[in-house]
């Protein structure tokens, strides 16, 4: 149970900070796709993640190797969603973006932490998308961003990662991922015999 509280409050304090200091998930509201701006959305996002997956890491103990693997997933996870929120256009309907963003997480689970079990990869790419349109919608719905300056904006992008961070770590914690993670098993139970 420890394990799975500290999940949680490593990936809400790194996704609300990220948010207020880089602002995740990025801007969504370019009228064109934006190559220059998802390349600088990759870089700031990849700085979030970095900080997420560091306070993963040590919220969990892991390993040297399990740590790195889950510093990386992060910096790929968010540094990707940020790119694609800012990079993206008003064209492509927001629901679309964060679909694709969900795409990213589960097959980010599958391919960097190696996590194989079909039920926790649709968990991480459907809570993924819901939170951070649960964020975006919710932060609408109770006026944020309170003033349209740096801070008010800062507010605004605290809250999307926050709510990002209950909805996503809390249902990766429901499906055991980050007790996986801190015994080193992601992945292994795809090699276990059935008989076993």
């Amino acid at each position: 149970m420890m394990t799975r509280l500290a999940w949680i409050a490593a990936i809400v304090v790194g996704l609300a900070a990220g948010g207020f200091a880089f602002h995740f998930p990025g801007s969504y509201g370019n009228s064109l796709l934006d190559p220059s701006a998802a390349v600088v959305g990759i870089v700031i996002g990849g700085v979030n993640g970095f900080l997420v997956g560091v306070l993963a890491w040590m919220a969990l103990r892991l390993s040297r190797a399990d740590g790195f693997r889950v510093l990386a997933a992060f910096v790929v996870l968010v540094g990707i969603t940020h790119a694609m929120n800012d990079g993206s256009s008003t064209r492509i309907p927001f629901l679309v973006v964060e679909a694709v963003a969900g795409l990213v997480a589960a097959g980010t689970a599958a391919w960097i932490l190696r996590e194989r079990r079909p039920s926790v990869l649709a968990v991480a790419g459907v809570a993924w998308s819901a939170g951070i349109v649960l964020g975006g919608w919710s932060g609408d719905l109770i006026g944020l961003p309170l003033s349209e300056t740096p801070i008010g904006w800062s507010v605004d992008h605290a809250w999307d990662g926050l709510i990002t961070g209950l909805v996503w770590g809390s249902a990766i914690a429901a499906v055991g991922l980050p007790d996986a993670l801190r015994r080193g098993s992601v992945g292994r139970s795809a090699r276990v015999p059935a008989y076993e």
